[in-house]
């Protein structure tokens, strides 16, 4: 295994001087908890494939543990650089059950998605855990995996972004005095000037295609608290609004786009959102919303196919339909029916807390697909395609544009480690990033 692990070393890329002092650093000399945190794409992930080869000659009690979000995000993020660095038969992955064989050692990758994957931890001896992404595991899962790291000699090691600075991760394990002057915590800060196989050029792209608070923590690798207006940092209204005029000619025929379809924000106690959004293959381009607010007299324009659109107010205007009253899933259908028109060739988008409207689809034979609902990386997009004027929005869908504009961080819950939007006025804007999140493959924005 030596060997192996040798030339492995030469052929993976060059280190930066702090990733290489961690790499080579044995792990009987590394502390029981060690922490690379810092920016995107600053060589945290890599620099821990050799010293995971290390670590299973190391002689440790216990199992040996890959975690992180789900055991697909740890075979994305980990795992398949590691098997790319050695030979086939030196390892076994069962996707399945999670059971990794490195050079004879056992491994088990374990998700960790929500507060009740701890219990998978408990009655377990855990020698050596790995946790990639580890600001998005739950607390409870974290604390529970060390109290199960009992043998003498045991190490953690973890990798990730930084995220809120009252996030448990920074509070009870970086900024642990005790912990630290007993040697239990080490951790280094990574930024992309520490990976020298980066180019300027990516560094400059990488640096424009973030704005806000994603800026500083994904590039600068600070840990900042998310307050204010979302996608203030994003938002130019004369470079991201067109009209009928500057729409691309042939947008709207058959041949003209590369996808198309209708993300929906579900509504019981707030806004019904629809929007019509064709994809050319680079730039989302959202042509029309359908609106149905219960709780307030909203206002409604038929088009020339019966389509519905958000119009501003218009009072006296002959074609506005007034209205408070709370639909069924069937009215919904009725004008999602309407608003999609003859022949539309749309794939609807539900969220997934939708059962009973999805039901209603389902038997009308709509196409449909559940949404992605992750809500921070969603964000991330959303903001990065904004900032990059791969969204677009047509000038008629005046709820959309008044609330991207208003969509605003919780501060309350960031004082509490928590980051999530405010649960108002943000209708339009989640059926916005469900789309972008469901539709948009990571590699388009990095093109």
């Amino acid at each position: 295994m030596l060997a192996t692990l040798l030339m492995a070393m030469a052929i993976l890329k060059e280190f930066g001087p702090k990733a290489k002092r961690f790499a080579y650093n044995p792990p009987e000399k590394d502390a029981r908890i060690n922490i690379l945190h810092g920016s995107v794409r600053s060589s945290k992930t890599w620099s821990m494939i050799p010293k995971i080869m290390y670590l299973c000659r190391y002689d440790v009690g216990g199992m040996r543990l890959f975690s992180g979000v789900s055991k697909q995000t740890i075979y994305d993020n980990v795992l398949n650089d590691l098997f790319d660095m050695i030979d086939a038969k030196d390892y076994h992955y069962n996707r399945q059950s999670g059971e990794v064989e490195l050079y004879g050692t056992k491994w088990l990758a374990m998700g960790a998605k929500d507060e009740g994957s701890e219990k998978y931890l408990r009655g377990k001896t855990v020698g050596i855990a790995y946790v990639d992404e580890l600001t998005l595991l739950p607390k409870s899962f974290v604390m529970m995996l060390l109290n199960r790291m009992s043998p003498t000699g045991a190490r953690l090691y973890a990798t990730t972004n930084p995220d809120n600075p009252f996030h448990f991760v920074k509070t009870d394990l970086l900024d642990n005095k005790i912990m630290r002057e007993r040697g239990d915590v080490w951790s280094a800060h990574f930024t992309l000037a520490d990976n020298p196989n980066v180019s300027d050029e990516y560094k400059a792209f990488i640096s424009n295609a973030y704005t806000g608070i994603f800026k500083r923590r994904y590039v600068l690798g600070e840990w900042v608290v998310a307050e204010g207006s979302i996608y203030r940092d994003s938002w130019n209204e004369d470079e991201i609004l067109y009209d009928d005029e500057s729409r691309p000619p042939g947008l709207l025929q058959r041949g003209g786009y590369a996808d198309h379809f209708i993300p929906c924000d579900y509504g019981t106690t707030h806004r019904h959102v629809y929007l019509d959004i064709y994809d050319d293959g680079k730039t989302l381009w959202v042509e029309r919303e359908y609106v149905w607010d219960s709780q307030a007299t909203m206002q409604r324009q038929v088009d020339e196919l019966g389509r519905i659109t958000c119009t501003p107010d218009m009072s006296g205007a002959s074609d506005i339909l007034q209205t408070s009253a709370q639909k069924t899933d069937k009215q919904y259908v009725d004008d999602l029916i309407a608003f999609m028109g003859p022949n539309c060739d749309a794939q609807v988008i539900v969220p997934p807390e939708a059962a009973s409207f999805d039901a209603e689809l389902t038997q009308r034979g709509i196409w449909k697909i559940d949404a992605d609902n992750e809500v921070m990386d969603g964000i991330r997009m959303v903001s990065t395609m904004l900032q990059r004027r791969l969204i677009r929005i047509h000038r008629r869908c005046c709820c959309l544009i008044e609330r991207l504009q208003t969509y605003a961080w919780d501060e309350k819950a960031a004082l509490r480690g928590e980051e999530q939007p405010l649960k108002v006025k943000n209708d339009e804007p989640d059926a916005l990033r469900y789309g972008v999140k469901t539709k948009i493959h990571a590699w388009r924005l990095a093109a």
